[in-house]
Protein backbone atom coordinates (compact mmCIF):
# COMPACT_ATOMS: atom_id res chain seq x y z
CA UNK A 1 0.00 0.00 0.00
CA UNK A 2 1.46 3.22 -0.86
CA UNK A 3 2.18 5.64 1.85
CA UNK A 4 -0.33 8.86 1.06
CA UNK A 5 2.35 11.05 3.62
CA UNK A 6 4.85 10.32 0.47
CA UNK A 7 2.62 13.11 -1.75
CA UNK A 8 4.77 15.38 -3.22
CA UNK A 9 2.09 18.04 -3.33
CA UNK A 10 1.71 17.09 0.27
CA UNK A 11 6.16 17.66 1.10
CA UNK A 12 6.22 20.96 -1.07
CA UNK A 13 2.90 22.17 1.23
CA UNK A 14 4.49 21.54 4.47
CA UNK A 15 7.51 23.00 3.16
CA UNK A 16 6.05 26.29 2.22
CA UNK A 17 3.84 26.56 5.25
CA UNK A 18 6.51 26.22 7.28
CA UNK A 19 8.10 29.16 5.96
CA UNK A 20 5.36 31.39 6.67
CA UNK A 21 5.76 33.32 9.59
CA UNK A 22 1.99 33.69 9.76
CA UNK A 23 2.11 30.16 11.00
CA UNK A 24 3.78 30.59 13.59
CA UNK A 25 1.87 33.89 14.89
CA UNK A 26 -0.81 31.53 14.83
CA UNK A 27 0.72 29.27 16.82
CA UNK A 28 1.90 31.88 19.74
CA UNK A 29 -2.22 32.94 19.78
CA UNK A 30 -3.25 29.36 20.21
CA UNK A 31 -0.89 28.71 22.96
CA UNK A 32 -1.63 32.81 24.97
CA UNK A 33 -5.50 32.45 24.77
CA UNK A 34 -5.10 29.49 26.95
CA UNK A 35 -2.69 30.84 29.04
CA UNK A 36 -4.64 34.24 29.64
CA UNK A 37 -7.55 32.48 30.47
CA UNK A 38 -5.32 30.08 33.19
CA UNK A 39 -4.34 33.63 34.66
CA UNK A 40 -7.91 35.07 34.67
CA UNK A 41 -9.47 31.93 36.56
CA UNK A 42 -6.63 30.79 39.12
CA UNK A 43 -6.78 33.90 41.31
CA UNK A 44 -10.78 33.16 41.00
CA UNK A 45 -10.00 30.43 43.04
CA UNK A 46 -8.09 32.40 45.59
CA UNK A 47 -10.95 34.88 46.54
CA UNK A 48 -14.54 33.66 47.81
CA UNK A 49 -16.77 32.89 47.22
CA UNK A 50 -14.74 29.87 45.71
CA UNK A 51 -11.41 30.68 48.02
CA UNK A 52 -13.19 26.98 50.27
CA UNK A 53 -13.04 24.85 46.84
CA UNK A 54 -10.05 22.51 46.89
CA UNK A 55 -7.20 22.20 44.82
CA UNK A 56 -8.48 19.64 42.07
CA UNK A 57 -11.37 21.47 41.89
CA UNK A 58 -9.29 24.71 40.76
CA UNK A 59 -7.36 22.16 38.15
CA UNK A 60 -10.49 21.00 36.72
CA UNK A 61 -11.63 24.20 36.28
CA UNK A 62 -8.16 25.08 34.38
CA UNK A 63 -8.51 21.56 32.37
CA UNK A 64 -11.93 22.64 31.09
CA UNK A 65 -10.47 25.88 30.18
CA UNK A 66 -7.88 24.76 28.08
CA UNK A 67 -10.16 21.40 26.52
CA UNK A 68 -12.83 24.45 24.90
CA UNK A 69 -11.06 26.95 25.06
CA UNK A 70 -8.09 25.16 22.50
CA UNK A 71 -10.51 23.16 20.78
CA UNK A 72 -12.65 26.05 19.70
CA UNK A 73 -9.46 27.59 18.84
CA UNK A 74 -8.58 24.43 16.86
CA UNK A 75 -11.69 24.08 14.70
CA UNK A 76 -11.72 27.85 13.99
CA UNK A 77 -8.22 27.91 13.05
CA UNK A 78 -8.18 24.65 10.94
CA UNK A 79 -10.87 26.03 8.62
CA UNK A 80 -9.57 29.28 8.17
CA UNK A 81 -5.67 27.59 7.65
CA UNK A 82 -7.29 25.29 4.75
CA UNK A 83 -9.92 27.91 3.34
CA UNK A 84 -6.96 29.28 1.05
CA UNK A 85 -5.24 26.18 0.57
CA UNK A 86 -6.32 25.63 -3.39
CA UNK A 87 -7.72 29.36 -3.93
CA UNK A 88 -4.53 31.01 -3.10
CA UNK A 89 -2.86 28.43 -5.96
CA UNK A 90 -5.16 29.68 -8.24
CA UNK A 91 -4.64 33.95 -7.56
CA UNK A 92 -0.47 33.12 -8.08
CA UNK A 93 -1.65 31.67 -11.44
CA UNK A 94 0.26 28.11 -10.63
CA UNK A 95 -2.85 25.65 -10.00
CA UNK A 96 -2.98 25.29 -13.53
CA UNK A 97 0.39 24.25 -13.45
CA UNK A 98 -0.08 22.11 -10.97
CA UNK A 99 -3.22 19.97 -12.02
CA UNK A 100 -2.06 19.41 -15.56
CA UNK A 101 0.90 17.89 -14.44
CA UNK A 102 1.60 14.00 -14.11
CA UNK A 103 0.40 13.60 -10.41
CA UNK A 104 -3.67 13.26 -10.52
CA UNK A 105 -6.34 15.80 -9.29
CA UNK A 106 -7.07 13.16 -6.83
CA UNK A 107 -3.77 13.16 -5.47
CA UNK A 108 -3.58 17.05 -5.69
CA UNK A 109 -6.34 17.16 -3.04
CA UNK A 110 -4.86 14.34 -0.59
CA UNK A 111 -1.64 16.15 -0.76
CA UNK A 112 -3.53 19.79 -0.10
CA UNK A 113 -5.64 17.86 2.55
CA UNK A 114 -3.03 16.03 4.37
CA UNK A 115 -0.75 19.41 4.81
CA UNK A 116 -3.88 20.96 6.51
CA UNK A 117 -4.79 18.22 8.53
CA UNK A 118 -0.86 18.29 9.60
CA UNK A 119 -1.37 21.62 10.65
CA UNK A 120 -4.31 20.79 12.66
CA UNK A 121 -2.54 18.20 14.63
CA UNK A 122 0.62 20.49 15.48
CA UNK A 123 -1.70 23.24 16.56
CA UNK A 124 -3.51 20.56 19.09
CA UNK A 125 -0.56 19.16 20.12
CA UNK A 126 0.15 22.48 21.60
CA UNK A 127 -2.54 21.92 23.92
CA UNK A 128 -1.18 18.93 25.54
CA UNK A 129 1.00 20.40 27.95
CA UNK A 130 -1.65 22.59 29.66
CA UNK A 131 -4.03 18.98 30.04
CA UNK A 132 -0.78 17.24 31.26
CA UNK A 133 -0.19 20.23 33.86
CA UNK A 134 -4.19 20.22 34.67
CA UNK A 135 -4.10 16.36 35.17
CA UNK A 136 -0.92 16.50 37.32
CA UNK A 137 -2.83 19.23 39.46
CA UNK A 138 -5.50 16.65 40.69
CA UNK A 139 -8.10 18.02 37.46
CA UNK A 140 -9.32 15.02 35.61
CA UNK A 141 -8.03 11.71 35.04
CA UNK A 142 -5.54 11.63 31.75
CA UNK A 143 -7.74 9.25 29.68
CA UNK A 144 -10.78 11.38 29.75
CA UNK A 145 -9.03 14.77 28.95
CA UNK A 146 -6.92 12.65 26.26
CA UNK A 147 -10.78 11.56 24.63
CA UNK A 148 -11.51 15.14 24.66
CA UNK A 149 -8.69 16.16 23.13
CA UNK A 150 -9.27 13.64 20.22
CA UNK A 151 -12.67 15.25 19.77
CA UNK A 152 -11.13 18.04 19.69
CA UNK A 153 -9.00 17.09 16.93
CA UNK A 154 -11.24 15.09 15.22
CA UNK A 155 -13.74 18.23 14.84
CA UNK A 156 -10.93 20.49 13.39
CA UNK A 157 -9.97 17.56 11.12
CA UNK A 158 -13.41 17.57 9.45
CA UNK A 159 -13.36 21.79 9.76
CA UNK A 160 -10.44 21.59 8.38
CA UNK A 161 -11.46 19.68 4.74
CA UNK A 162 -14.72 21.34 4.62
CA UNK A 163 -12.85 24.30 4.20
CA UNK A 164 -10.52 23.06 1.82
CA UNK A 165 -13.66 21.84 -0.19
CA UNK A 166 -14.67 25.26 -0.60
CA UNK A 167 -11.48 26.43 -1.28
CA UNK A 168 -11.51 24.37 -4.31
CA UNK A 169 -15.22 25.16 -4.90
CA UNK A 170 -14.58 28.77 -5.29
CA UNK A 171 -12.16 31.23 -7.38
CA UNK A 172 -11.34 33.64 -4.75
CA UNK A 173 -9.87 33.29 -1.03
CA UNK A 174 -11.95 35.90 -0.21
CA UNK A 175 -14.85 33.88 -1.32
CA UNK A 176 -13.49 31.07 0.06
CA UNK A 177 -13.28 32.42 3.34
CA UNK A 178 -17.07 34.04 3.30
CA UNK A 179 -18.44 30.71 2.74
CA UNK A 180 -16.40 28.40 5.28
CA UNK A 181 -17.47 31.30 7.67
CA UNK A 182 -20.98 31.07 6.89
CA UNK A 183 -20.51 27.17 6.65
CA UNK A 184 -19.68 27.09 10.28
CA UNK A 185 -21.99 29.83 11.29
CA UNK A 186 -24.49 27.14 9.99
CA UNK A 187 -22.92 24.58 11.36
CA UNK A 188 -22.46 25.41 14.79
CA UNK A 189 -24.87 27.75 15.59
CA UNK A 190 -27.79 27.82 13.06
CA UNK A 191 -28.34 24.18 13.09
CA UNK A 192 -28.37 23.69 17.33
CA UNK A 193 -30.62 27.31 17.74
CA UNK A 194 -33.38 25.08 15.56
CA UNK A 195 -32.83 21.70 17.18
CA UNK A 196 -33.77 24.22 20.45
CA UNK A 197 -36.44 25.51 19.13
CA UNK A 198 -37.58 22.12 17.61
CA UNK A 199 -37.07 20.60 20.89
CA UNK A 200 -38.97 23.09 22.84
CA UNK A 201 -42.05 22.68 20.41
CA UNK A 202 -42.17 18.86 20.79
CA UNK A 203 -41.83 19.42 24.67
CA UNK A 204 -44.41 22.14 24.93
CA UNK A 205 -46.62 19.65 22.80
CA UNK A 206 -45.91 16.56 25.49
CA UNK A 207 -46.44 19.23 28.38
CA UNK A 208 -42.58 18.51 29.82
CA UNK A 209 -39.35 18.26 29.43
CA UNK A 210 -38.06 14.96 27.33
CA UNK A 211 -34.76 13.19 25.86
CA UNK A 212 -33.29 14.39 23.03
CA UNK A 213 -33.98 11.18 20.91
CA UNK A 214 -33.52 12.34 17.07
CA UNK A 215 -33.70 16.40 17.51
CA UNK A 216 -30.30 15.83 19.52
CA UNK A 217 -28.44 13.64 16.68
CA UNK A 218 -29.75 15.86 13.87
CA UNK A 219 -28.75 19.20 15.83
CA UNK A 220 -26.66 18.76 18.78
CA UNK A 221 -24.55 15.78 18.59
CA UNK A 222 -21.94 16.44 15.77
CA UNK A 223 -21.69 20.51 16.76
CA UNK A 224 -17.84 20.55 17.83
CA UNK A 225 -17.15 20.67 21.53
CA UNK A 226 -20.67 19.48 22.06
CA UNK A 227 -19.60 15.48 22.63
CA UNK A 228 -16.44 16.46 24.96
CA UNK A 229 -18.81 18.73 26.92
CA UNK A 230 -20.66 15.93 27.47
CA UNK A 231 -17.72 13.59 28.58
CA UNK A 232 -17.49 16.42 31.78
CA UNK A 233 -21.30 17.49 32.21
CA UNK A 234 -23.70 14.77 33.38
CA UNK A 235 -26.72 13.76 30.54
CA UNK A 236 -29.63 11.70 30.53
CA UNK A 237 -28.12 10.78 26.54
CA UNK A 238 -25.24 7.92 26.79
CA UNK A 239 -22.27 9.67 25.79
CA UNK A 240 -21.30 6.33 23.11
CA UNK A 241 -24.69 7.63 21.02
CA UNK A 242 -23.19 11.22 21.18
CA UNK A 243 -19.46 10.11 20.47
CA UNK A 244 -20.51 7.72 17.41
CA UNK A 245 -22.79 10.45 15.58
CA UNK A 246 -19.97 13.17 15.93
CA UNK A 247 -17.81 10.87 14.19
CA UNK A 248 -19.87 9.49 11.86
CA UNK A 249 -21.11 13.22 10.61
CA UNK A 250 -17.87 14.31 10.75
CA UNK A 251 -16.26 11.53 8.94
CA UNK A 252 -18.83 12.64 5.99
CA UNK A 253 -18.11 16.56 6.38
CA UNK A 254 -14.35 15.04 5.70
CA UNK A 255 -15.42 12.67 2.40
CA UNK A 256 -17.95 15.92 1.26
CA UNK A 257 -15.13 18.24 1.98
CA UNK A 258 -12.51 15.67 -0.12
CA UNK A 259 -14.91 15.08 -3.03
CA UNK A 260 -14.95 19.00 -3.06
CA UNK A 261 -11.63 19.78 -3.40
CA UNK A 262 -11.13 17.20 -6.12
CA UNK A 263 -14.23 18.17 -8.06
CA UNK A 264 -12.65 21.50 -8.26
CA UNK A 265 -9.21 20.69 -9.20
CA UNK A 266 -10.55 18.61 -11.89
CA UNK A 267 -12.30 21.81 -13.79
CA UNK A 268 -8.93 23.39 -13.80
CA UNK A 269 -7.59 20.77 -15.96
CA UNK A 270 -6.89 21.93 -19.55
Amino acid sequence: MKNPFDNPVYRLDLRSRVREKRLWALALFFVSVPAVLWALVLPAFLRPPFSGRTFPDCAKALSAVAVFSHGALLVLLSALGAAQRISQERERRTLAALVNSPIPARSVALGKLLGAWTFSAWLACLSLPFLAAATLWGGFRAPTLFAAWLLNLAAAFAAASLALGLSGLFGRSLSAYLATGASLFLWCAALPATGLLAAALRDSARGGSGATGLVGVLCWFHVPLVPQGMIFLPSETPIATAVATALVVWSAISAAGFALAVRGLGREVC
